[in-house]
């Protein structure tokens, strides 16, 4: 039995044994992750790559159809984790492929350069044979081939003293971006150290933490540096403690609502990540996300759609 077919029995086993009377709100979810997978399947360039990542996407989204309805939504998002990999998988096989093409071509390359140099080399020696016979045969000749002699020694120490010079520019070009570099990241060092905790407000005995949108580039859930540093502020003060840490992520109405709700989740979980990492301790943070759903903003101007894009750590 093949892959398609165990995983399409799997499926329909999957929803068999579903209940009948309430409808399976992730079965969506679940095609379309197979719709990945079989989209995969069907690209010429990566379907016979990264077929362990491909195998292991196949039983994920398996495992989600199968799993309990209130582990699916986890299950899903494992799933989709493993479909996104296996298509980086394949790709990166490709690239690996193409790379070593490359490489065969450059060899090849080389090869046909050294014999293209022997071929010169063999000219020249002719050349210079030519030019003693020439010099044997007549002194206008000769003194002709001196004057030229001369005038390549020229134009060849003019083209070193410009290779010379644009080499000292070049050094000193590198020698600048190398000082630029070091004091950005001397300035960098400075404000990460100086950073200050997300702005706090307080709500029925809890503080709520903002951080803004404006922490994560646009459609992005990896954290700017500056608010990688607010957090680990944020962590400094919150390691010692013992209360419960929930961290929501939020978006604004522009965009798809399941694109929304996945990159709130993604962010949220950056957030989780940073704070574990910088001390506070794991068992006390939980990352959830709720995409548009949450506004305390009107999303219909630009500044009300700002302050919808956040992260909120709710201390309890």
């Amino acid at each position: 039995m093949s892959l398609e077919l165990s995983f399409a029995v799997l499926l329909a086993v999957a929803a068999a044994a579903a209940p009948a009377a309430r409808p399976d709100p992730h079965a969506e979810e679940v095609a379309r992750l197979s719709g990945e997978i079989a989209a995969l399947d069907a690209d010429p360039a990566l379907a016979e790559l990264g077929a362990v990542a491909r195998l292991k996407a196949r039983q994920a989204i398996a495992d989600a159809a199968a799993a309990r309805r209130r582990d699916r939504a986890h299950a899903l998002y494992l799933a989709g984790l493993r479909v996104a990999t296996a298509r980086a998988a394949a790709e990166a096989d490709l690239l690996a492929e193409q790379a070593r093409q490359l490489d065969d071509e450059r060899d090849q390359i080389m090869v046909e350069a050294s014999r293209l140099e022997a071929e010169r080399a063999r000219r020249e020696a002719e050349r210079l044979r030519l030019r003693a016979l020439a010099r044997e045969e007549a002194a206008e000749r000769e003194m002709r081939q001196r004057e030229e002699a001369q005038t390549l020694a020229l134009q060849s120490a003019a083209a070193e003293a410009e290779q010379a010079r644009r080499l000292a520019e070049a050094r000193a070009a590198e020698a600048a971006l190398a000082r630029r570099e070091a004091e950005l990241a001397a300035a960098l060092a400075a404000d990460a150290g100086n950073a200050s905790p997300p702005p706090v407000r307080r709500e029925g005995g809890r503080e709520i933490y903002t951080l803004a949108g404006d922490a994560f580039p646009s459609g992005s859930s990896q954290l700017t540096a500056v608010g990688q540093a607010s957090l680990r502020a944020l962590a400094a003060q919150l390691a010692g403690g013992s209360g419960r840490i929930s961290i929501e992520g939020h978006t604004d109405s522009q965009g798809a609502d399941d694109a929304n709700l996945r990159l709130s989740k993604l962010r949220a979980e950056a957030v989780r990540r940073v704070l574990e990492d910088a001390g506070v301790d794991a068992s006390r943070l939980s990352a959830s996300g709720h995409g548009e759903a949450r506004p305390v903003a009107d999303n219909g101007s630009a500044a009300g759609r700002a302050r919808n894009r956040r992260v909120e750590i709710i201390l309890d």
